[in-house]
């Protein structure tokens, strides 16, 4: 069977087709640039005319990474041109391609190859992220950070943000979600120590503390995803039992009533308690002497050994 394909295929061709295109050097007004419908030619630009993306969502680049890119590009070049935007008469931002700039940087080029395009700051952002994304270049907390950039700078839900990129809806919530725990479990999620699975059941306690100390045991036990989920569904479980035995904890009507005819048929207090786990509890009869404990045995119709 084929593996599905990406949604995002549809949100980057798209993204990055949305800018007008034109050739350097120099920059065509309104009226020409809506006459280029041919893609722009690539150009060489000296290295220390670019500026990095400011909507870059990916914070670190590792250096091994870096360095292993540096000798590729000794050995064989640049290969896909780098996407630029102009901001001044000879300084360029980079849309998508900073890794590329970098280590041809550090590979001692003095000039790399680019495409020239127009794109205000949405585009900027949406075509670094959606690069970023399809290409899986990016760890989850950088990845909610780059939608939550995007809803807060551009004024837009997180709905909108999935519609807009050709993801799904849930998705993109689930990132954002990411960004309530605590930073020290964040930065565990962002350098690979907890895979985003824990993350997610790690939400479901609501103490920080609880948080950072079951995501540093799953980390010290290498504990699945799975165990991670078993131990926070035990754990509310349990205080969801505690609070229902607690005294002076609000009972339904219905177990009222049920312990009201229950202490009526034997004569004697009964107690209903039911468990955090549905159809499951506990029925405790209270009896004041030996003799009222006969009575009752003799009430419900248990012989005595």
């Amino acid at each position: 069977m084929q593996p599905p394909q990406k949604r995002l295929g549809r949100g980057l061709s798209s993204l990055l087709s949305i800018g007008t295109e034109y050739p350097p050097p120099a920059q065509p007004n309104a009226d020409e640039k809506s006459k280029h419908s041919e893609p722009a030619p690539i150009a060489a630009i000296p290295v220390d005319q670019l500026r990095p993306n400011p909507f870059q969502p990916r914070r670190d680049i590792p250096p091994a990474q870096l360095r292993s890119l540096a000798e590729s590009i000794r050995q064989s070049g640049i290969i896909q041109p780098l996407a630029v935007r102009p901001i001044s008469e000879r300084v360029y931002e980079i849309i998508a391609g900073e890794r590329r700039w970098r280590a041809a940087q550090l590979a001692g080029l003095s000039s790399v190859p680019v495409t020239i395009r127009a794109a205000d700051d949405q585009q900027m952002l949406e075509m670094a992220l959606i690069e970023n994304i399809y290409r899986e270049d990016l760890n989850a907390i950088d990845r909610a950070m780059a939608y939550r950039r995007y809803c807060d700078e551009f004024q837009r839900t997180a709905d909108e943000v999935a519609q807009r990129l050709g993801e799904d809806r849930a998705t993109v919530s689930n990132y954002l979600r990411l960004l309530d725990l605590p930073t020290e479990v964040k930065q565990w999620v962002a350098e690979g120590k907890l895979a985003m699975g824990h993350a997610r059941c790690l939400l479901g306690l609501k103490s920080a503390a609880e948080i950072i100390a079951l995501g540093k045991q799953a980390i010290e036990q290498g504990l699945s995803v799975r165990a991670i989920e078993k131990l926070v569904r035990d754990r509310l479980a349990a205080r969801a039992e505690a609070a229902r035995e607690k005294p002076g904890a609000a009972k339904r009507a219905e177990i009222r009533d049920l312990e009201q005819v229950f202490t009526r048929t034997l004569g004697a207090k009964v107690e209903i308690h039911e468990s955090a786990r549905k159809g499951r509890g506990r029925l405790v009869i209270h009896y004041q002497s030996l003799d009222d404990f006969d009575r009752i045995m003799e009430r419900v119709g248990v012989a005595s050994p």
